[in-house]
């Protein structure tokens, strides 16, 4: 959108001289408006709309003065929410165009929006060279206290009830100061510290949507972000698999023109299949076989440097895979093969087997192949209690 463009919607949208909005513009370096600016804008109209309804004007008037103290009203919530920006004192008048009609204001796709908005950040702040994020904080927040409840310091609020956003509930506290005990906690966290699906009790308010399945691409304005559900399906209560390649329904290249019409044509076809969404969670800790070596090349699992000085954390859910294994009596195979060991040195020591003879070989040729392994296996444990953090 040009200067030109901009000050036009504004001076229609909001009744703004056309020559103060390019002053403003030209103040900002962009098309921007100050928060103040903004503030002086919804009180003006706020007040000649009063005023025109004391005179007894007529009820075109009186909408007028309304609509642009509401869009004014309007376009500050959203810059300051879902759209917000990195300055935190002005906003995009961009985003004005969406309340041309007000009628249709609750038309438009605001969560997709505001996801698509905070993707683009989070993109942003994997940079080793950025420090700020921007973006629907709030709602990103509200997430993490929602899954991870033990990682940060809030309360509830007194007052929520399950009618409101589940986003009310929470009242954050101060939190800490220093990232590394947040890096602890996500080092040694555990299965049951993590809620996998915390809004099960309320789907009767916000019910999920079928299109939540989508998978590829969504775009606000010039942004875009991918949507791939089944990156995330112990979110939906359903066992996480390997995911295919992000590549195959969010094709890279693809243009904005190109993404509205997949999303318009090809809606249905982009689904997550119940095939593809595959079994029902049992236990906090289910998953399919190979998922965690899968997970342990892609990722992250520890993210304390290789040099830290203290032990290596253990890694997520140890204890409960024990457990799970140990309920299942799975053999250690470790164990099995001290176990051979000791067997066939106890048999080679009490003279069961005749030295010279072809069962005396076999003993040792056995006792030969397991007395490496053994050996190789004891030293990898020692060094990796030392150096090894994903030991």
């Amino acid at each position: 959108m040009s200067r030109d463009e901009a000050a036009d919607m504004v001076n229609s949208f909001l009744g703004v001289d056309r020559n103060v909005v390019m002053g403003h513009f030209a103040k900002m370096n962009g098309l921007h408006l100050k928060h103040s600016d903004v503030e002086d804008i919804y009180s003006v109209n706020h007040g000649l709309a009063d005023k025109v309804v004391a005179e007894g004007k007529s009820a075109h008037e009186i909408k007028l003065y309304r609509d642009r103290s509401i869009r004014a009203f309007l376009l500050f919530l959203v810059c300051c929410t879902i759209f917000s920006n990195k300055s935190s004192y002005y906003v995009d008048v961009v985003y004005l165009q969406y309340f041309q009609d007000l009628s249709a204001v609750r038309e438009w796709n605001w969560g997709a929006a505001a996801l698509v908005h905070l993707q683009h950040y989070l993109d942003d702040a994997c940079l080793v060279t950025v420090n700020q994020m921007a973006g629907y904080m709030s709602l990103l927040q509200g997430l993490i206290i929602s899954h991870f409840p033990g990682l940060s310091v809030w309360a509830q609020d007194p007052i929520y009830s399950e009618g409101m956003p589940r986003n009310a509930k929470f009242v954050p506290g101060a939190g800490h100061r220093e990232p590394s005990s947040y890096r602890n906690s996500l080092d040694n966290i555990q299965t049951y510290d993590c809620v996998f699906s915390p809004y099960d009790d309320h789907r009767h308010v916000r019910p999920l949507i079928n299109s939540c399945w989508f998978s590829g691409w969504l775009r606000c304005g010039n942004l875009k972000a991918k949507h791939l559900p089944e990156r995330v399906l112990r979110q939906f209560k359903h066992v996480q698999g390997i995911p295919r390649k992000p590549d195959l329904f969010a094709t890279p290249g693809m243009s904005l023109c190109e993404i509205d019409r997949v999303f318009m044509e090809e809606l249905d076809l982009r689904m997550i299949s119940e095939e593809m969404r595959g079994q029902a969670v049992v236990s906090a800790w289910d998953h399919e076989p190979g998922y965690m070596t899968w997970f342990y090349k892609v990722s992250h699992p520890v993210m304390r440097p290789v040099q830290a000085p203290a032990s290596p954390p253990r890694p997520p859910n140890l204890e409960v895979l024990i457990e799970a294994a140990e309920a299942r009596n799975d053999p250690n195979m470790l164990q099995v093969c001290r176990g051979v060991r000791d067997e066939v040195e106890r048999s080679l020591r009490e003279g069961e087997a005749v030295e010279g003879t072809p069962v005396h070989g076999t003993l040792r040729k056995i006792l030969n192949l397991l007395n490496p392994v053994l050996t190789c296996r004891r030293l990898k444990r020692g060094r990796g209690r030392r150096y090894n953090t994903r030991e």
